[in-house]
């Protein structure tokens, strides 16, 4: 099993927050909104398809969300699933790893709603294995309910980049400021680092 640290170094991890056996959560490179954190698999994956259906995923999950939503506000969640190295639907990491985003609007809503081409499905978290099976997903939640989180999938036949960051980029009045390998925002990840970390030392 890959360390956190070692997981770092594939370029997804910016700076740990919490941490359990098996998953890690950093605050967000790019993230033009305080508060976005990654949950991220110790383990190589591409995909998170499999960690769906662990419940100590969803326990660790839980706790970020709820750490993220006693500092920054109503949270929701999506992973864009790569299935190849290099695919561009991984948002420039080969690696999983879900979003965590403070964020009070309806995100499924922008989703089915989006000028991008995709069919679109309810779908339960636990689901995605079986329905999405070789393909790449996009999901998309408003809230958590474990596996059974009820949200939105698309299955896409094309590598498709960075969707869900150009969706809430439109929807907080930041269109332009949606591609995090030109627009870093490292003093929003710093200070959701720290603000997160303090929480979390406050109530352990």
């Amino acid at each position: 099993m890959a360390s956190s640290r070692e997981a770092a170094s594939r370029g997804v991890a910016d700076r740990i927050i919490l941490e359990s056996p098996d998953f890690y959560a950093v605050s967000s490179i790019g993230g033009f909104i305080r508060g976005w954190v990654l949950i991220c698999t110790k383990q190589h994956h591409l995909n998170l398809k499999s960690s769906y259906g662990r419940a100590d995923f969803w326990a660790f999950a839980e706790r970020v969300a709820d750490l993220v939503r006693s500092e920054f506000g109503p949270t929701v969640m999506f992973e864009h699933g790569a299935n190849a190295e290099g695919s561009s639907t991984a948002c420039g990491s080969n690696h999983a790893h879900l979003h965590i985003v403070p964020f009070a609007g309806n995100l499924e809503a922008l989703a089915l709603q989006s000028e991008v081409n995709l069919s679109w499905m309810p779908s339960t978290a636990n689901e995605i294995a079986v329905l999405a099976n070789d393909s790449e997903y996009l999901f998309c939640a408003n809230r958590f309910n474990r596996g059974e989180t009820n949200g939105q999938l698309a299955l896409i036949e094309r590598p498709t980049s960075q969707f869900f960051r150009r969706v809430l980029a439109d929807a907080v009045g930041l269109p332009n400021l949606f591609d995090y390998k030109v627009n870093r925002f490292e003093e929003f990840s710093a200070d959701t680092a720290h603000r997160l970390t303090q929480v979390a030392q406050a109530v352990s």
